[in-house]
């Protein structure tokens, strides 16, 4: 049998600045690597089920399983049953990317969002809100598959008429709706204080997330003490408790309702994060974040096979390379394993080197 031990699922042939930096992250740590496109992914499959190959750790960002027979969802489930590691767990992302789902456990755990409703598939097409609804959404307000995921079935202005949200809901009648109030947010240092923030492994990572012009820039240390963001991790950190989700992004954003200023979690969990680099978009990621996405995302693999995983701790890293230990995160979630089926590598006492 064949081994692997880091493979990506990335249905593109073109290769971007993330997935040459995993390659190099692997060469760097001596671990083989797999990538799994639309050109290989049925052959990979029937190799995988039929146990010629193994992969040890996939970094998945296409599977999608709410579609029936989807090529990439197979492989993260034969990976998962092999005893190899996905990230993310299959059936811990099911749960966590719909956000009606999510919307109740955030709340239970005291996170603050934006005043919503939840309109059930089930529900029919004259579904009206009441008058205490309107009053406490507002005008406009935001409709939003609980699904979706790329802005894909948004609409940011909705006036609440039947029409127009059964119009909306025609997008997938097969999924719940979040109708949410419209947030704008305040100022800081001239900048909209709206941020979306990445969870690596165990490892928070701010940044400012302009939303009109879908522009990025890393928080740094100065901002991060100067408007005191610390809420920006614990929410995150929140997040990851209650979905159990290890690679993910979500949208933060702060306002001031009632004369009190609120952090408040917009859109939950958004997993498979997009890693265009800013030098390949304007609209994408700085290339430092995707950099240390991939470093982090190998130096995890690494330690899962060789068994060097220990109790990990919350660090935030900061523009500037500046990387935080602050208490009161709690500890990241743990990573699904079966020990017994996913034999050890030898060990290579010149590779090893300190997790952080």
């Amino acid at each position: 049998m064949k081994e692997y031990d880091f493979g990506l699922s990335w249905s593109s042939n073109e290769t971007e600045y993330f997935i040459d930096c995993l390659k190099e992250a692997c060469r760097e740590k001596r671990l083989s690597f797999i990538w799994i496109s639309n050109n290989n992914v049925r052959e990979i499959i029937k190799r995988l089920e039929a146990s010629q190959i193994r992969l040890r750790f996939l970094l998945d960002t296409e599977a999608t399983y709410n579609k029936v027979r989807d090529s990439y969802a197979r492989i993260c489930y034969a990976v998962k049953d092999s005893g190899g590691v996905v990230i993310n767990d299959p059936d811990r992302t099911k749960t966590a990317i719909d956000k009606a789902n999510v919307h109740y456990e955030l709340r239970n755990l005291g996170i603050t969002a934006p005043y919503t409703v939840i309109v059930r598939n089930w529900e029919p097409s004259s579904f009206r809100l009441t008058d205490e609804e309107k009053a406490n959404l507002g005008i406009p307000f935001v409709i939003k598959p609980a699904s979706g995921y790329g802005q894909l079935g948004v609409v940011r202005d909705a006036l609440g008429s039947i029409r127009e949200i059964a119009r909306a809901r025609n997008f997938d009648r097969g999924d719940n709706f979040l109708l949410q109030e419209k947030i704008k947010p305040i100022v800081l240092g001239g900048k909209r204080a709206w941020f979306r923030t990445f969870h690596v492994i165990n490892q928070i990572i701010p940044c400012w997330w302009d939303d009109q012009q879908n522009r990025y820039e890393h928080v740094t240390y100065e901002e991060f003490n100067t408007y005191r963001l610390f809420p920006l991790a614990k929410i995150v950190s929140k997040i990851a408790a209650a979905t159990r989700m290890i690679w993910f992004s979500t949208e933060i954003t702060i306002d001031k309702k009632f004369d009190q200023t609120r952090f408040l979690a917009i859109d939950y969990v958004n997993d498979q994060c997009d890693m265009t680099a800013k030098s390949e978009s304007p609209n994408g990621v700085p290339d430092a974040v995707v950099r240390r996405t991939a470093k982090r995302m190998v130096s995890f693999a690494y330690h899962f096979i060789n068994q060097k995983l220990s109790d990990m701790k919350y660090t935030i890293w900061l523009r500037g390379a500046s990387i935080i230990n602050i208490r009161g995160l709690g500890n990241p979630p743990a990573i699904f394993r079966q020990e017994s089926k996913l034999p050890q590598k030898k060990k290579r006492p010149f590779l090893r080197k300190i997790f952080r």
